[in-house]
Order: structure tokens, then sequence, then C-alpha cells
């Protein structure tokens, strides 16, 4: 490492000698070139090490708590659920996606009913129509504006073909009269 400062002479007094400048004056710069040099390259490689270090131990310690195994009862003792951690996520997951719900997308209690959905049935075919109703309605519009255009254009065209032939008709009639 390379020392370079200066020492301002200056402030040399009774107090404050030439080895306390000298002194203080080095210490600064060796603290300037540890956090620019030492500290720069060593720093960005033991905070990636920690940082990989760290997701790694959070990913093994959200596998064990994943797979933990648990035991949920009823009111009196009675058991619920048996099984880990995730077991019981998917089943709730499962639970709420795979109910069964009518035509509005509400669960349905109570007795059975005749071609029930499930509640992703449900969703997906939601979105179909809309999506299906929405394109229909984009279509109808373009081909009602290409209707419109077009019938506009071939009435002006056959206006114009009309007027043409009377003024060359009327030219004509005043032609011949003369």
């Amino acid at each position: 490492m390379e020392l370079k400062f200066t020492v301002s002479t200056e402030d040399i007094d009774k107090d404050y000698d030439f080895e306390r400048l000298f002194s203080d004056a080095m210490r600064q710069e060796i603290k300037t070139n540890v956090k620019t040099q030492v500290l720069g390259n060593d720093f960005k490689k033991f905070a990636q090490t920690t940082s990989d270090t760290i997701v790694e131990d959070t990913k093994s310690l959200m596998l064990k708590f994943l797979k933990e195994e648990i035991v949920l009862t009823e009111r009196y003792g009675e058991k619920t659920f048996v099984g880990s951690i995730e077991d019981l996520m998917k089943k709730r997951f499962d639970d709420v996606i795979l109910r069964p719900v009518d035509g509005n997308g509400k669960t349905l209690t109570g007795c059975t009913f005749e071609n029930v959905k499930t509640w992703v049935e449900w969703a997906i075919e939601s979105r179909l129509d809309k999506t299906l109703k929405d394109s229909i309605d984009t279509a109808s519009r373009h081909l009602q504006s290409w209707v419109t255009k077009f019938v506009n254009e071939s009435l002006v065209t056959m206006k114009n073909q009309a007027i043409k032939r009377d003024v060359d008709a009327a030219f004509v009639n005043i032609l011949r009269k003369k």
C-alpha cells in the first residue's frame, strides 16, 4: 500500500505538535486507502458469500418448516388433519379452487345440483365468455363502420353518376335545340 499525504505545519502549537499532526494525517490516509483499495473487492466478495449463505439457509429452513408434521383438531380433540404444513396448504388451496359453485361463482352449500362446476371451471368459463363477447362486439363495431363507409361511398358515387348523366343529357338537349 502506498501512502501519500500532507501535513499542515500551520497548526503546530504547544498542544498540537508535529508528531500528532503527522500521525493524524497518516491515520486519515490509511483509513481512506483501506476503504477504497482493500475493502472494495474483499467486501464485495464477503457480501456475496454472506448473501448466498443467507439465501441457502433460508431455503433450508423454509423446506424444513414446510415438511414439519402437524395435527389439527376440532373443538373436542378429534383430529381433522394430520400431515405436513405443505400438505395442509395444498389441501386448503384445493378446497378453495375446487369448491362447487353456482352460475354466479358463489359457493354451493347443502344438496348437490346437476351440472355443478368447480370454482376454477367457472372462472375460466366466465373469462372466456367475457373475452368472446368483447371480441364479437369489437368485430361488430368494425364491420358496421366498414359497411357504413362503403354504403356512403357507393351512394356518393351513384349520386355523382346520376348528376353527370342528367347534366350530360341537359347539354345534349340544349345543343340539339340550337
